[in-house]
């Protein structure tokens, strides 16, 4: 007790006003009588929990109706108004509840209740009576640390409408000022299912509008333009609602409900519990009926141009809702839809969109001929083009008519907006029928906004390429090439090739590919100087919008046919025959190190290309070239005069020939073909014996003939 004093003396030298100096009893039974308005201190450092007041609806928050640490005041009021109890400024985490009478409250009467109002710490307001006693409980969260603090009263004015019985009456469409800062939570409104948010029904800080429609259709009531945080239910008839009527509740800053015109409705407009009041303005907008709710009833457009939708208060219908192509993240569904009945003027593609008019997320569906569609007869479907927006394209006849189903992704919100219209004409390369051509290496631009996705090169092993841009290209060299979008674009692409020309058969591409660099996409194949071959290029999927990009083409060279094996050694090695230059053949008496082979051209039985190329020779020397089945002693080789033979078994001799002034030849020109007898899957090795006559005066082995690397080609 000398704590209590202590902070009672402080607290009484303070500008605050301490009307009473009780700090709670533990027992509703024995409550510290308190009365008027002013700061009271309290001290539940020792209190219990009772059993009382545990279960309370309104208290209901975070999980849990609980009050623990609890203690009782019995509060007269001094005036008639709107009782204001907080503990704002304390430090522990408290919870506030009131109840009629001075005595232990009957379970389910609590007339308000808050847990976090100001930080951790608790505020209920509630209509009071001059001379009426109530029962205050204070306690705290859970199992909060309990402790002092002040409990603060107010009794404030309410606003006129703060009882159901005196609502303000208001009619039609407009703007309706409310002021809810003063007003209490009543008891009608507090347990509507449909108001349930954040684990409560509760409304807190009502005020009441006996409100006449004067229209029929749908009714938008809105608080957004206000700014202030708040709870809006509407009851049909006029007075004090019955439990379970409420015919809508929205929790954000707007209500969309349908209403009859003439029919009169009552409007509760609060909080969420413990959030705070304020004034502002009821604004009210009723949208006449929507009468193309059903596709047996569509509206009838037609031509190229802008048209206005209107999707608030439409129903879901029955069909439309299966269609295969309509498939998209998990549903296929079109929910809240609209139907139009549009006829062509033009024969050509027309194209459907949301894109510029819609701020809700769209689906669009097109079917062939007038009236409700057959199952499965859709002919095009979209759900994200451009964004949550929506984009279709399809084929259109002159004078034909097709039908149009608008509505939203299933789940999505309805609204108005509009929708265009348009004969889309494709731009260049949009169809692999009419590819861009192009030829020889370097960067290409191009833009993919407005392009659309194909039917070919959808079944790749990379999957589907959309928004896919098409190009006929011819190389300009021979060897490996590479065509890249990898620091050239800045969203997600996708890359295939085809050999040949014009719109490509499914399973033949060359290279696909993804992602390669981030989002980015390459492909790597090879390619020979002057023949063309096709590219698609696009996006990875229908919802990225593309845009300008570019893409980059480079050959590596020419592509080696084989791999060469059987190099010598460093000079001075022994025995005779392995020394010479590593990755060489061994060395000759020209001083330049030993004979190299390699080659060039593609390894495929159906066309002669290979050809075999040797440097470093004796110039104007005579070598041969020839074939064999295996690689002697597992490729290390024999030695055989100043080299070493790598090649043998079977050997087939291709043809003479004699090294130019510069030490170089080739089988060029040959009569028998390098691919000898081969059959597809063969390994062959091949080498280069060639004469080197001063090698048995000055060569390492004193020998008149050598031999290059040995080299081995899979056909």
């Amino acid at each position: 007790m000398n704590l209590t004093k202590t902070l009672v003396a402080v607290l009484a030298g303070s500008a605050m006003t301490l009307a009473s100096a009780q700090t709670g009893s533990d027992s509703c039974t024995t409550p510290d009588a308190l009365a008027g308005q002013g700061s009271f201190l309290f001290d539940n450092t020792l209190a219990t929990t009772g059993v009382e007041g545990q279960t309370e609806s309104l208290c209901y928050a975070f999980g849990t109706s609980a009050m623990n640490n609890d203690v009782w005041f019995s509060w007269t009021a001094d005036a008639t108004g709107v009782a204001t109890i907080d503990t704002c400024g304390a430090t522990i985490d408290t919870r506030l509840a009131s109840y009629p009478g001075g005595a232990c409250p009957t379970a389910g009467s609590a007339l308000a209740c808050n847990d976090d109002a100001c930080g951790l710490q608790s505020q209920i307001t509630f209509a009071v009576t001059n001379g009426t006693a109530y029962m205050v409980q204070l306690g705290t969260f859970s199992a909060a640390t309990s402790g002092t603090g002040m409990m603060n009263v107010l009794i404030s004015q309410p606003p006129a409408n703060d009882d159901c019985s005196a609502a303000t009456v208001i009619a039609g469409q407009g703007s309706f000022a409310f002021d809810n800062t003063l007003a209490s939570a009543g008891v009608q409104g507090q347990t509507e299912a449909l108001c349930y948010n954040a684990g409560t029904s509760a409304v807190d800080k009502d005020v009441w509008f006996t409100w006449t429609a004067d229209a029929t259709g749908t009714a938008t009531l809105s608080t957004c333009a206000s700014g202030v945080n708040t709870k809006t239910a509407v009851y049909p008839g006029a007075g004090c609602p019955t439990a379970g009527t409420a015919l809508a509740c929205d929790t954000n800053c707007q209500l969309i409900m349908p209403v009859t015109n003439g029919t009169t409705y009552t409007v509760q407009l609060g909080t969420d519990p413990g959030a705070a009041g304020g004034a502002g303005t009821l604004d009210i907008l009723i949208i006449p009926p929507v009468t193309n709710d059903d596709c047996a009833a569509p509206t009838a457009i037609s031509g190229t141009g802008t048209f206005a939708f209107n999707q608030i208060g439409a129903t879901t219908g029955a069909q439309g809702q299966t269609e295969s192509i309509c498939y998209f993240f998990g549903q296929s569904g079109v929910d809240l839809d609209v139907w139009y009945a549009w006829t062509s003027t033009f024969t050509g593609t027309a194209q459907v969109s949301t894109c510029n008019g819609a701020t809700t997320d769209t689906k669009l569906v097109a079917y062939p001929g007038s009236g409700c569609p057959t199952a499965g007869s859709s002919i095009a479907c979209n759900d994200d083009s451009c964004g949550l927006q929506s984009s279709i394209s399809f084929s259109a006849t002159n004078g034909s008519t097709y039908m149009i189903q608008l509505g939203s992704f299933p789940g999505g919100s309805t609204g108005t907006g509009t929708f265009d219209i348009n004969q889309f004409v494709p731009q260049a390369g949009d169809d692999c029928s009419l590819p861009v051509v192009i030829a020889g290496q370097g960067t290409f631009n191009y833009d993919s906004t407005t392009a659309t996705t194909g039917t070919q090169g959808q079944n790749e092993a990379c999957a589907a390429i959309n928004k896919d841009l098409w190009y006929t290209w011819t190389a300009d060299a021979t060897g490996p090439c590479t065509v890249s979008t990898c620091g050239l674009a800045s969203y997600d692409t996708e890359i295939a090739a085809w050999p040949g020309v014009g719109c490509p058969i499914d399973g033949t591409s060359l290279d696909c590919n993804d992602d390669t660099c981030g989002l980015q996409s390459e492909i790597n194949f090879n390619v020979v100087a002057g023949q063309s071959y096709t590219l698609q290029i696009g996006t990875f999927s229908a919802a990225i919008t593309g845009g300008p990009a570019s893409f980059n083409i480079s050959i590596a060279g020419p592509a080696e046919p084989g791999t060469a094996f059987c190099f010598c050694d460093a000079p001075g090695s022994a025995p005779c025959g392995n020394e010479g230059n590593a990755g060489a053949g061994c060395q000759n008496s020209t001083g330049t190190g030993g004979a190299v082979l390699g080659g060039s051209g593609t390894a495929l039985l159906g066309s002669d290309t290979v050809v075999l190329n040797g440097s470093g020779l004796v110039p104007n020397q005579p070598g041969l070239y020839f074939q064999g089945n295996n690689a002697i002693n597992g490729g290390l080789g024999v030695v055989f005069g100043d080299g070493i033979r790598c090649a043998g078994q079977n050997v087939i001799r291709l043809g003479v020939r004699a090294a130019d002034g510069s030490g170089n030849s080739s089988t060029t020109g040959i009569t028998v073909s390098v691919k000898g007898g081969v059959l597809a899957g063969d390994l062959k090795h091949y080498q280069l014996w060639y004469r080197d006559p001063n090698g048995g005066a000055g060569g390492p082995c004193g020998n008149v003939f050598n031999l290059s690397n040995g080299y081995t080609i899979q056909w």
